[in-house]
């Protein structure tokens, strides 16, 4: 379901370039684009953490999903 997840905030960005664009420009300053995010890193990116948080609020039933699939294990 996090693959899920993932998929719909790829799909919202592709739908609004200049937030793509905004979200690699802070992604390229403040770590660089060619090194993996760490999670020590994500304080450091407040617009990736926005985008992530509106990406789930836009598509309401991910955290639906991802409640049920955790239940199960």
């Amino acid at each position: 379901m996090v693959a899920s997840a993932i998929e719909w905030a790829l799909v919202e960005l592709m739908k609004n370039p200049d937030e793509m664009r905004h979200i690699l420009e802070e992604l390229a300053a403040v770590i660089s684009l060619d090194r993996l995010i760490q999670k020590s890193n994500l304080e450091k990116l407040p617009y990736l953490k926005c985008a992530e948080k509106e990406a789930l609020r836009l598509d309401l039933h991910i955290p639906l999903l991802l409640h049920e699939t955790a239940e199960e294990s």
